[in-house]
């Protein structure tokens, strides 16, 4: 399938893909396609497929499409004219859903982190006795509700040690400045990487997922 044809099933069914999210996750695809016209366009466009990958049946016309990896190709050149009536929508609906009771931004960020913090983790504790200091600016350390922290556990190895890459794209995308944003990277579906790159740690080359960082790294 052609971005073009991805672009219009998304289109096509934009109202059945609205009708099957959670109020939640449609506020923050309309957000979402939104920043498409921004320099953060990789970023938003990532978060996007983790949405309808999570949110749609398998054999939902727009899911198949991204499956197929053609949804939101980078290297369209023709992009901003493909996705002009996509974002023009998103722009409507978020015009139509600001006058309701639709999240707001703060909202869906409280959401997001609650889904963050609800993958398995290490204390700090744990984080030291696997020979890494809990402060180091190459891990991601997120902010419990409580005011602790946590880790996410795929940053470290399975005996001890933290994982060279996951250090390395940490620092590159300054986890320790935006840690939400970072973790939010590695815990959500990656379109150029056709997966999750927490579960691709040790599966696919360590410079595939240096590239894919480096490519949000670009673009921000």
């Amino acid at each position: 399938m052609a971005v073009a044809d991805a672009i219009a099933a998304l289109l096509a069914n934009w109202d059945d893909v609205i009708a099957r999210l959670s109020p939640e996750a449609g506020a923050e695809l309309r957000q979402l396609l939104v920043e498409l016209r921004g320099p953060g366009r990789q970023v938003a466009a990532d978060r996007i497929a983790d949405l309808l990958d999570e949110g749609l049946p398998v054999r939902h016309p727009v899911r198949v499409a991204l499956n197929k990896g053609d949804l939101f190709a980078p290297s369209a050149a023709d992009w901003d004219t493909l996705s002009a009536d996509l974002i023009e929508r998103a722009e409507l609906s978020l015009g139509i859903a600001a006058a309701s009771d639709a999240p707001s931004v703060a909202d869906i960020l409280r959401i997001v982190t609650e889904r963050l913090l609800a993958a398995p983790a290490l204390s700090e504790q744990q984080v030291r006795q696997h020979g890494t200091d809990p402060a180091d600016p190459g891990l991601v350390r997120l902010t419990r509700p409580d005011g602790s922290y946590q880790w996410p556990a795929f940053q470290f190895l399975p005996g001890n040690g933290l994982h060279p890459v996951v250090r390395a794209i940490n620092l590159l995308l300054h986890a320790a400045r935006d840690p939400i944003g970072v973790a939010d990277w590695w815990l959500s579906r990656n379109s150029w990487l056709d997966g999750r790159p927490s579960e691709l740690l040790g599966r696919v080359p360590d410079q595939d997922l240096l590239g894919a960082a480096q490519a949000i790294h670009s673009a921000v």
